[in-house]
């Protein structure tokens, strides 16, 4: 469709050659009028002209079913292809999780076993050796009683033969010291019987 200012330049066009022969006034003036008449026949959008609808539904469906095509056969298989690859990806890294957890709790009850494990050693062998101690102490507190009653008893009868030996020389001082007290004193010797008697007496009531 021709507008109104492509008629016009037409017509300025043609206004020179009147000279040579112009076309009929009727002629031009048909033409300006059905310019005029195709400018202003339809207003509005180009979409909304009922008489295209069959062609503008035809394309429509022609583009859809493209774009489903690409969609279905080619964009969503990849796409989907991606969240299946990170979907597994995911799922790995878990169950890698979850087996580290479960690595970790063995290792840590493990460790608690062989923690339990070594305290309990750690008190056997703390009750072997206080008892191994207490049996040396006891051997050695019965050897150094056995000793010092062995001691004791050879002082005693130490004690006792130097006891003796002082008593035999103390009632021959005596007896000597008395028979020369009772000779200053009487002027005569003493009896010895008299004085072991009376000595041997003495001693025994000491």
């Amino acid at each position: 469709m021709m507008d109104q200012s492509t008629v016009e330049f037409q017509v300025a066009d043609l206004a020179p050659l009147e000279g040579h022969g112009a076309a009929p006034e009727s002629e031009y003036g048909s033409s300006t009028e059905q310019a005029d008449a195709g400018h202003g026949a339809k207003p509005g959008l180009p979409q909304l002209d009922t008489s295209t609808f069959a062609s503008q539904l035809f394309w429509l469906i022609i583009t859809f079913s493209f774009l489903y095509w690409v969609m279905s056969r080619i964009a969503l298989p990849r796409l989907q292809g991606v969240i299946l690859d990170r979907s597994k990806k995911i799922q790995g890294d878990l169950d890698e999780a979850a087996g580290a957890k479960r690595a970790s709790e063995a290792a840590l009850a493990n460790y608690d076993k062989a923690l339990a494990d070594a305290r309990a050693k750690a008190l056997k062998l703390g009750e072997e050796l206080r008892n191994k101690a207490q049996a040396e102490a006891n051997a050695k507190n019965d050897a150094v009683s056995k000793q010092l009653a062995t001691d004791t008893q050879k002082a005693e009868a130490g004690v006792a033969e130097m006891r003796a030996g002082a008593m035999s020389r103390l009632a021959v001082i005596a007896r000597d010291t008395a028979a020369e007290i009772v000779e200053k004193l009487t002027g005569e010797i003493a009896n010895a019987g008299d004085i072991d008697a009376a000595i041997t007496t003495a001693l025994k009531r000491s």
